[in-house]
């Protein structure tokens, strides 16, 4: 997915910041999620394509590390 088709799936322009990224995709997991009664799988997964596009996760090595650094 590139970028441009990860800021169409959440209904976003191509200015859009981190905040609203995670904003329009919280919109759309919760929308789509299984438990709701919109339910629909396809959907979900584009969200989190979408949103793994967009702001790629950060690998479970560095989340460690920030976290023994903050004490």
């Amino acid at each position: 997915m590139t970028r441009q088709q990860a800021l169409l799936t959440l209904g976003l322009n191509m200015s859009a910041r981190e905040a609203e990224i995670r904003s329009a995709w919280r919109k759309k997991a919760k929308f789509f999620h299984p438990d709701s009664p919109y339910a629909d799988e396809r959907g979900f997964f584009l969200a989190q394509e979408a949103y793994h596009t967009l702001i790629p996760p950060v690998p479970k090595a560095f989340r460690v590390q920030a976290r023994s650094r903050s004490f």
